[in-house]
C-alpha cells in the first residue's frame, strides 16, 4: 500500500508538470480552504477549474525528515473503471461513502492526461473567484481559485496551453504555458523583382535584383517549467546582397506589429529582437496557434518578411542567407548566371573588336543595351549601379583580348550580342540572338569525401571551360575587281580597220583607171 501511494505521489507530480492540472491538499479532518493561482493568464481568454479526486494529506514527522501522507478518493467510482481508465478503484467505500483512488501498474502521466481530457464533461466546471468576469473570462495576469475543497484539480485554458504545478501545498500557484516544443525559424523566398514566387530556397536573379525574403517560426511563451520567456530573437546573416531595414515587417499570430519590436542593421547582419512580456513580466502574446484539425497546440507564429537586392558580388558566387544556430537550416541561395564570347576569324584567335549587349530584359518594352563594370580582367559584370569611384561602360572591348567573361545576368531574359567594332580587314558578324536558359548558373557545388567537405564554385574567368560559350567568327575580306574607262586598245583597232579599209579603196580605183 506504501509503495502504491508512492507510485500515485510520482506520477501525479508528472502530470502537473505536463498537463493541464493542477493539486490541492488539505490536512486530515481540516476544513477546506485550498486555493488556486493562476498567473500568467491571457487576458481575453477562459480558464475553469474542475476537480477530479478529493484528496487529504499529512505531514508526518518534522524538519527535513517529514514525509507526506496522501489519500485520494472519489464518491463516483463508476467514472473511473472504465476499460481505458489508468485507475484502480477500492471496493469498500469509508464511512463518508469515498472509494479510494490509485493509478494502475504501468499507467503513465500521458494516460492519466488523456484520460481526463476524454472524460471532462463527468466533472463540473468551476470559475475564477477573481481575475476574471462571471464568464470566466480573464480581466487580469493573475487568475485566482479560493475556497476549493482539497483534492486533484485539471485547469483548462480557452488558449488550449499547458498549466504547470509548481507547488503541493495546500494554496498552490500554477502558470499558464505550454509544453509543445517550439518550431525553428525557417527562411523562403516569396517574390523576385515583383514575381511572388511559392515560398522556394533556390531563385534566379541578376545583379540589382529585388528578392524578398520570408522568415517563419514558432515558439511558446516558456523555455522550461519554471523559466518564461521574455523575448524571442533572430539573426540573418546573408551574403551577396544588402538588405533594406526600412522593409523589414514582423507579424506575431497574424498581426502586424508597428512597434514592440527592433530591427538592426550591423556590418550587413539583420537582427530581430521581439519583447515577449510586459513591464509585469507576464506574457504578451497569446499561444493560440491552430493546427489542422482547427485544435489550438500553444505555439505562437512569428513572421518577418524583408527586401534585399542581390550585390555585383553575386556575379562570381551565390548570394546566401543563413540562420545561424546548432542545427541550422540549409541557406536560402540566389543565382546569377554568366556566358563566355570569343573571338576567331573561323582558324585562329582574333583580337581587335568591340561589342554591345542588349535585352528587353523583362520581356517589355524596347530592348536597350546593357551597362556593366569592368573588372579589368576581361570580364565585365551586369549593373545598373555604377561601383563607388567608378563608373559603367556599354562597350564589352576586344581590342586585345580574344575571349572575354559576361556576368550577373539573368536567366530568364533574351539577350543580342551586337558587334560594333570589326577588326581591320575582316567583315562585320550579324548580330546573335542568346537566350537566358543557354547562360552557365553560377553556383557552389558541394563533394562529401570521407569526412572532408569541398565546395567548389563555377570558373568565371576569362579561362573558364565552365560557362557557355558564345564563339563570334569574323570572316576576311578579299580585294575587288579594279574598274575604270576603256583604255586605247579600241582606238587602236579602229584605226587599224580604217587604214586598211583605205588602202583597199586606193588599190581599186588605181585598176579602174588602168
Amino acid at each position: 500500500m506504501k509503495t502504491s501511494k508512492k507510485i500515485l505521489a510520482l506520477v501525479l507530480v508528472f502530470v502537473m508538470m505536463m498537463a493541464l492540472s493542477v493539486v490541492a491538499f488539505a490536512a486530515d479532518g481540516d476544513t477546506p480552504t485550498g486555493s488556486i493561482t493562476l498567473k500568467n493568464a491571457t487576458k481575453g481568454y477562459v480558464y475553469q477549474a474542475y476537480k477530479i479526486l478529493d484528496a487529504t494529506y499529512k505531514v508526518i514527522g518534522e524538519g527535513e525528515s517529514a514525509t507526506t501522507a496522501v489519500s485520494y478518493t472519489t464518491k463516483n467510482p463508476t467514472d473511473f473503471n472504465a476499460s481505458d481508465s489508468p485507475w484502480t478503484v477500492g471496493t469498500i467505500a469509508d464511512s463518508n461513502g469515498n472509494y479510494n483512488v490509485q493509478l494502475k501498474e504501468g499507467k503513465t502521466a500521458d494516460d492519466v492526461n488523456t484520460w481526463i481530457k476524454n472524460n471532462l464533461s463527468k466533472f463540473t466546471a468551476i470559475k475564477p473567484t477573481t481575475g476574471a468576469d462571471t464568464n470566466g473570462v480573464a480581466t487580469a495576469a493573475a487568475v485566482k481559485w479560493t475556497g476549493l475543497a482539497f483534492g486533484y484539480y485539471y485547469i483548462t485554458s480557452g488558449l488550449g496551453a499547458n498549466v504547470t504545478v509548481d507547488s503541493t501545498t495546500p494554496d498552490v500557484e500554477v502558470y499558464d504555458k505550454n509544453t509543445t516544443t517550439p518550431v525553428d525559424p525557417v527562411k523562403t523566398i516569396i517574390e523576385v523583382d515583383g514575381t511572388a514566387q511559392d515560398k522556394i530556397t533556390q531563385a534566379n536573379a541578376h545583379v540589382g535584383s529585388v528578392v524578398k525574403f520570408m522568415i517563419e517560426a514558432k515558439t511558446n511563451n516558456w523555455i522550461d517549467k519554471d523559466t518564461i520567456r521574455t523575448e524571442w530573437e533572430v539573426t540573418d546573416t546573408p551574403t551577396n546582397m544588402t538588405i533594406d531595414l526600412t522593409t523589414v515587417e514582423v507579424k506575431v499570430n497574424g498581426t502586424k506589429l508597428t512597434s514592440g519590436y527592433t530591427a538592426t542593421l550591423t556590418e550587413g547582419v539583420l537582427k530581430v529582437n521581439i519583447p515577449m512580456v510586459d513591464s509585469d513580466g507576464n506574457s504578451v502574446y497569446p499561444a493560440n496557434t491552430l493546427d489542422a484539425n482547427n485544435t489550438i497546440y500553444g505555439l505562437i507564429p512569428i513572421e518577418i518578411t524583408y527586401k534585399a537586392t542581390i550585390t555585383a558580388e553575386a556575379a562570381s558566387a551565390p548570394a546566401k542567407n543563413q540562420l545561424p544556430g546548432d542545427n541550422p537550416p540549409p541557406p536560402v541561395v540566389v543565382n546569377t548566371h554568366a556566358f563566355q564570347i570569343a573571338k576567331t576569324d573561323g582558324t585562329n584567335p582574333l583580337p581587335g573588336a568591340q561589342f554591345e549587349l542588349w535585352s528587353a530584359k523583362g520581356g517589355t518594352g524596347a530592348a536597350a543595351k546593357l551597362t556593366f563594370i569592368d573588372n579589368g580582367d576581361g570580364t565585365y559584370t551586369y549593373s545598373e549601379t555604377a561601383p563607388s569611384g567608378g563608373s559603367l561602360v556599354t562597350t564589352l572591348d576586344m581590342t586585345t583580348n580574344t575571349t572575354i567573361v559576361v556576368k550577373g545576368l539573368d536567366t530568364a531574359w533574351t539577350y543580342t550580342l551586337k558587334e560594333i567594332k570589326v577588326p581591320d580587314g575582316y567583315n562585320q558578324a550579324a548580330d546573335i540572338t542568346i537566350q537566358g536558359s543557354s547562360l552557365t548558373k553560377v553556383e557552389e557545388t558541394t563533394t562529401q569525401n570521407g569526412t572532408s567537405t569541398t565546395t567548389t564554385l563555377v570558373d568565371t574567368s576569362v579561362n573558364s571551360t565552365a560557362l557557355y560559350k558564345e564563339t563570334v567568327e569574323n570572316k576576311a575580306g578579299t580585294e575587288l575587281p579594279s574598274t575604270g574607262g576603256i583604255g586605247t586598245t579600241l582606238f587602236y583597232v579602229f584605226g587599224s580597220i580604217l587604214v586598211i579599209g583605205a588602202g583597199v579603196v586606193l588599190v581599186s580605183k588605181r585598176k579602174v583607171n588602168e
